[in-house]
């Protein structure tokens, strides 16, 4: 290190280790952050946790403020446990949150230690009072901790993406049939090039009464694309294509695995040794394949924080309640020519497919394409308004491109969509993020956006 002194010819210090070290750490952190996550999956008849450290690394090399994930180590996993019932079949809250006391307890981590969480409602925990019980157990978390209710459809997606048959499909650039087969529900996700193009459910599982040879052949039958009518809890699976390979996850896949051989009282071992047996006689098309996770699919997705500064493009409808948070983000497939009618399809398919409630804030993304001509932003924007007018709660819109401000005008403006609209630009999201927007930082005029991220297997 160079110093001068006065009178003296310029000449170096040499750095301790010590001090060598406090800038290497500086710099270090300036560019990297480290994480400690929890998932927590509840669902009918199982309920677990996981503990994750995230390391996330500024994109520096690209000229970006965003921190992506580039690696996950799991810190302890909890024993499974059967979801606690009170004799009036709501879920047992206390028992539950004596459960996740002593998982903190034997994995040494402090609560105020865990930087960011999700916890994941399925089943019968989604029903109102139990989501309001479970809610209070995490009401001291609020703010770093992503609640989500996971109907049929969402835990298709989940399943799908947690269990590794998102990343498998899209690394082999093959059609993959995800079947998750839980306690009471079998959950269907058919993905192409790692695209989940259709979800659908039956009412067979685990803790299901039934022949097991019978119930597994209804699972059997919808792999085939017959899905039976009587056991249907969804639409059944649109679209004719046919997978190069069919993944299992859920409870039972641990026994279809092998990875499990105890029995709990259910009809898991037979279901999974009918189902096993099909493929091993080449019952089926395409071969079966393990994702990589089973029961554990759902619990993958541990909390992660990043933040982005919006550009400065950006449409907010005078008085609008600034911050909101906790707000999923949900992508409709959208093709590069705008059209309103379609455009308004996707969206209403999209909400509906969510199994989020009516009254929930819900952003949609969009990742912009092509240029930025009028009548594109028009044809966009009128879609939005058919599908998203007449309801009370703002109308937030997160778009990749700058084109935020264009957007909000029009609808506030010109279609008069009848709601307070929250245009931001700027933001890279995916599907599962969820986002705070903060309040507009002045005199650049951007807003702050939290994005919690649900973590999936990438390879």
């Amino acid at each position: 290190m160079l110093r001068t002194h006065e009178g003296d010819e310029p000449h170096f210090h040499e750095w301790s280790e010590a001090d060598r070290k406090a800038v290497a750490e500086t710099l270090w952190k300036a560019d990297n952050v480290e994480l400690t996550t929890v998932g927590i999956d509840i669902g009918s008849s199982t309920s677990h946790l996981m503990f994750s450290k995230v390391h996330l690394q500024r994109r520096a090399q690209h000229l970006s403020s965003e921190f992506t994930v580039v690696s996950r180590e799991v810190l302890w996993r909890s024993p499974i446990l059967f979801t606690p019932f009170l004799p009036d079949f709501t879920i047992d809250a206390q028992a539950l949150g004596r459960f996740v006391d002593s998982a903190y307890r034997d994995a040494g981590v402090a609560t105020d230690a865990v930087d960011s969480g999700a916890v994941i409602l399925t089943g019968e925990a989604i029903r109102r009072r139990n989501a309001e019980a479970i809610a209070a157990l995490f009401a001291s978390q609020a703010g770093r901790f992503v609640c989500a209710s996971a109907g049929h459809h969402m835990e298709c997606l989940l399943a799908a993406h947690g269990s590794g048959a998102v990343a498998l499909s899209r690394h082999t650039h093959r059609t993959v049939l995800n079947v998750d087969i839980g306690g009471g529900t079998t959950k269907f996700a058919l993905v192409e090039n790692g695209v989940v193009r259709s979800t659908c459910a039956i009412a067979v599982g685990a803790r299901v009464s039934g022949e097991p040879g019978e119930l597994a052949e209804a699972v059997l039958s919808t792999i085939r694309g017959q899905a039976p009518q009587g056991l249907l809890v969804t639409q059944p699976l649109q679209g004719n294509m046919r997978p190069h390979l069919v993944t299992f996850s859920g409870g039972v896949a641990e026994y279809i695995f092998g990875r499990e051989t105890r029995s709990f009282g259910d009809i898991a071992q037979p279901l999974a040794a009918c189902i096993r047996e099909a493929f091993a006689r080449g019952r089926l098309d395409a071969p079966m394949m393990d994702p990589g996770q089973g029961i554990r699919a759902t619990v993958i997705g541990a909390s992660q924080f990043t933040v982005q500064l919006s550009g400065k493009t950006i449409h907010l409808s005078e008085g609008v309640g600034l911050p909101v948070r906790n707000v999923p983000v949900l992508f409709p497939p959208l093709g590069l020519e705008y059209r309103a009618q379609e455009v308004a399809q996707a969206i209403t398919d999209t909400l509906a497919a969510s199994d989020l409630p009516g009254e929930h804030a819900v952003a949609l993304g969009i990742r912009w394409r092509g240029e930025p001509h009028y009548q594109r932003l028009r044809e966009l924007a009128a879609g939005i308004a058919m599908a998203a007018g007449g309801a009370s709660l703002p109308l937030i819109l997160m778009v990749d491109r700058d084109v935020g401000r264009l957007l909000g005008h029009i609808l506030e403006h010109e279609l008069w969509v009848g709601r307070a609209v929250i245009a931001i630009d700027g933001i890279e999201l995916r599907q599962f993020d969820y986002v705070d927007i903060g309040e507009p930082v002045q005199p650049a005029n951007v807003v702050p956006v939290i994005i919690k991220s649900l973590l999936f297997p990438s390879h």
